[in-house]
């Protein structure tokens, strides 16, 4: 089994365990909280242990529950996020999932983005960007869609100013939650905005997939758009500041 495959089995066991076995009342219990800053779930940390039973073999694990997770027989590194917007789980929001990227010589090489809520599944690696459905065997190549009507602005709730920046230029958006997540889907919208602190966590899969879109990344601001006008709109919001 390869590092994809075994990612792949992660999410199926995880997706199982939400629709078919159901929440159970030890994963709404709070725990302390995790290596990223926020608190943890239980659901996150069943999810992460999960992960890190179908994923260790390939290398060391780097999660945003319980921080690094060694594996000294290999350098390879996973960067793992067992639940991408457990809130929304929690609250029965049908946006989550699961973000996982490999590194091998601080590089990414391969990532998979799961969306829990409907199955959706994103691959790239070295044969492309490719989507599916979980328990599926067929992924097709990404393309972009030329008729997206509007972008997502993940965390617009605390940032006011860009908020009304964009409501004066007439830029449509939705807020959904689930930031990784929400990279996953970026050929597929206007755009994806994020104004607040990044962590590795939520941003390595879904950067290593936004490869071939124009992207902005600088202190707290992070942008990208396969639309060169609505991406140089955006942007001259903030040079404007």
């Amino acid at each position: 089994m390869n590092f994809i495959e075994a990612v792949l089995r992660a999410n199926e066991e995880l997706y199982t365990l939400l629709h078919v076995k159901g929440l159970e009342a030890s994963h709404h219990q709070a725990f302390d909280v995790g290596a990223g800053g926020d608190r943890s779930a239980g659901i996150d940390l069943e999810a992460e242990k999960i992960f890190i039973e179908h994923l260790l073999p390939f290398g060391e694990i780097f999660s945003e529950e319980s921080g690094v997770i060694k594996n000294p027989a290999t350098s390879a590194r996973i960067v793992l996020d067992p639940i991408d917007g457990s809130d929304n789980l929690l609250s029965h929001l049908p946006y989550y999932g699961t973000s996982v990227a490999y590194f091998e010589a601080e590089k990414c090489t391969k990532a998979v983005i799961a969306n829990l809520a409907n199955g959706d599944v994103f691959i790239k690696d070295k044969e492309g960007f490719r989507q599916g459905k979980i328990g599926s065997k067929t992924f097709l190549h990404v393309k972009k869609n030329s008729f997206s009507k509007v972008g997502i602005f993940e965390r617009a709730y605390a940032s006011n100013r860009v908020h009304q920046a964009l409501f004066n230029e007439g830029i449509k958006y939705r807020s959904p939650g689930a930031f990784a997540l929400s990279l996953a889907y970026a050929h597929e919208v206007s755009f994806v905005l994020y104004v607040g602190k990044m962590r590795s966590y939520d941003v390595e899969a879904g950067l290593f997939m936004c490869e071939d879109l124009h992207t902005f990344l600088h202190d707290d601001i992070f942008l990208v758009s396969k639309d060169k006008e609505i991406f140089d709109r955006i942007i001259g919001l903030f040079k404007s500041d």
